[in-house]
């Protein structure tokens, strides 16, 4: 897939959180029951993450050690975020990091959005603050499955 593919899925889905879980120690289950737990090095729009430093706890509870491990996305069950970030604001940076000014598309009237985009960006609006919405239930469901 093309780049503004990948910028686009970041900027669209939850796939950013885990860009602001860089640098982070984080925990990922896989699809296999396995858990790799490691430093987040990278992860793109495709939720394709790259680790470091880390221990994995293979279905049969034996730990393995690895100085680096990539996760393909399609082996991704659940990735654990971090207590630190705060989900909202990360998804809010993240956004504004990727979506910058394009280059040179349309005939610049001042910043004029014709009503049709506005509508567009309105409801993409929505579908993100649906996403975040949605985000926040899930992480509080899931603190209070853990006690």
């Amino acid at each position: 897939m093309s780049m503004q593919q990948e910028r686009y899925l970041k900027t669209s889905g939850l796939s950013c959180l885990v860009s602001a879980c860089v640098g982070m120690r984080t925990t990922v289950e896989l699809r296999n029951e396995a858990f790799v737990t490691g430093k987040v090095v990278q992860s793109d729009g495709f939720m394709n993450i790259t680790l470091e430093e880390v221990e994995m706890l293979d279905p049969r509870g034996s730990i393995l050690k690895f100085s680096s491990f990539f996760i393909p996305n399609r082996l991704i069950r659940f990735v654990q975020i971090p207590e630190s970030i705060d989900m909202i604001k990360a998804l809010e940076d993240q956004t504004k990091q990727l979506t910058g000014r394009g280059r040179g598309r349309g005939r610049g009237h001042g910043g004029d959005i014709s009503k049709q985009r506005q509508k567009i960006l309105d409801k993409k609006e929505r579908r993100r603050q649906e996403d975040i919405r949605n985000a926040m239930k899930m992480r509080t469901a899931g603190g209070k499955m853990e006690k």
